[in-house]
């Protein structure tokens, strides 16, 4: 379930209908692409749009200079701002895959924070002490294992409180890791004599590894901007368990469905693939379309029902200087199906890696003259290979 903080004050500004409301979300352009994990946030803010609220969605180009220190035991390396706005770039497209384009307002951080000087940070951190800051548990974790705690890591709760006060923001909608953040937000604009935001908190999704789904692991994620195809697979991967996480939080499909499907799986009446083969294909539709959804849950058949390799296989040129063959573990290193070597050798020895359809072992030599060989790392991963 959600958490609601000041839920009664919520439900009554909703039920009067006397004044637009200014619900807010932000995110951190700490990586280009946004997951499903995101989409969460993303269909309450488009809720609350069809409702007729402002919602104002806010790109962090100065918070993630610093790095957000949510679930993290040690300092984040810090980004260029021009590297920021590389990534921020990508952002707006994908918000709108999710949220409609009119009732809400995409703003950067800049419009703000690029007028502070260094008398409006010391007034805004003498609103908060450092036994305040200390006692979020990603620091007191680092306390304990003596890891240095920058002072910038305890400047981005205030930061991302004054987005609040800059906005005039009447909720705030964040992932059950920001709570934190944002009730910081509820007290400084309570201190400088705002109404303080209410704050609508939601649940996270689990990445393909069963770990909270994040932006700095993206072999495990889920993103919006994955084709059809992807997002059914990746879909159909996750584990079992998750299914009635990923059906409540990662589809917009009405509870009372929800869990009429859910009763169903435990009455045995409905099998455990089936009902993922139903959220892929609900998954998928909402990111693309139906058409695109039905699509992919045929070509997903196609390749693991009937063991076909994919229709529209990519090609990956690799240089050969020469040689007559190519060890396998070199071959998916130089084709970046695999980053290094260790990895490369880890999965040919689990059975994971096919040319031609034939499993390959740690000494398969692949040669380079003839046709171009497909290889099939794991059961989505195929790639044409090219040899130059």
């Amino acid at each position: 379930m959600s958490q609601v903080i000041v839920k009664d004050d919520l439900a009554t500004q909703l039920r009067s209908g006397e004044r637009q409301l200014r619900i807010k979300q932000g995110f951190d352009p700490t990586r280009p692409n946004l997951h499903i994990g995101h989409a969460v946030g993303l269909r309450k803010l488009k809720r609350f749009a069809e409702w007729g609220h402002e919602v104002v969605i806010i790109v962090g180009d100065w918070t993630t200079q610093i790095g957000d220190p949510t679930g993290r035991d040690e300092a984040r390396p810090t980004i260029s701002h021009e590297q920021v706005l590389e990534n921020a770039r990508t952002y707006l497209e994908q918000f709108h895959k999710i949220v409609p384009r009119e009732g809400v307002r995409i703003v950067m951080q800049s419009e703000w924070f690029g007028k502070f000087g260094l008398g409006d940070v010391i007034r805004l951190a003498a609103r908060f002490t450092t036994q305040q800051m200390l006692a979020r548990e990603e620091f007191r974790k680092r306390l304990e294992k003596k890891t240095p705690i920058p002072i910038k890591d305890l400047l981005y709760p205030l930061l991302q409180a004054y987005d609040s006060v800059a906005i005039e923001a009447d909720v705030e909608v964040g992932g059950t890791d920001q709570l934190f953040n944002i009730l910081a937000g509820r007290e400084l604009q309570e201190q400088i004599g705002q109404p303080p935001q209410s704050v609508f908190i939601t649940q996270m999704l689990e990445g393909l590894d069963g770990q909270v789904m994040s932006k700095s692991k993206p072999t495990t994620g889920i993103w919006l901007t994955d084709p059809p195809t992807e997002v059914y697979g990746k879909v159909m991967s996750i584990e079992d368990k998750l299914m009635a996480h990923y059906f409540e939080w990662g589809t917009e499909l009405p509870l009372k469905q929800v869990r009429a499907t859910l009763d169903a799986i435990g009455r045995k009446e409905l099998h455990p693939r089936e009902a993922k083969r139903l959220l892929a294909r609900t998954i998928t539709a909402e990111l693309h379309s139906v058409a695109a959804a039905e699509e992919a849950e045929r070509e997903f058949d196609r390749v693991h029902k009937d063991r076909e390799a994919p229709e529209d296989i990519e090609v990956r040129e690799v240089a050969v200087d020469g040689a007559k063959e190519v060890p396998i573990v070199d071959l998916l290193v130089l084709a970046k199906l695999k980053p290094s070597k260790a990895e490369a050798r880890r999965v040919v020895q689990q059975g994971g890696v096919k040319v031609n359809g034939q499993r390959a072992g740690i000494d398969t030599a692949v040669l380079v003259a003839g046709e171009p060989p497909t290889v099939q790392v794991g059961k989505r991963g195929f790639a044409r290979i090219r040899f130059r």
